[in-house]
């Protein structure tokens, strides 16, 4: 697994935990995170420091 992969499962995970599974989704079709009132390009998920897991 490369390093990115496990960056941006790290970020998934925190997300989920800490917001629930209802609250976190994956729009494929946009390239979009979805998560409380906002979110953010897929792309983030492999950044450091885009949660506290990382």
């Amino acid at each position: 697994m490369t390093e990115e992969t496990i960056i941006a499962l790290r970020n998934y995970d925190w997300l989920v935990r800490a917001r629930g599974l209802d609250d976190v989704a994956l729009d494929w079709d946009s390239g979009t995170l979805v998560y409380g009132e906002g979110g953010a390009t897929i792309d983030a998920l492999v950044e450091r420091g885009f949660t506290p897991a990382t």
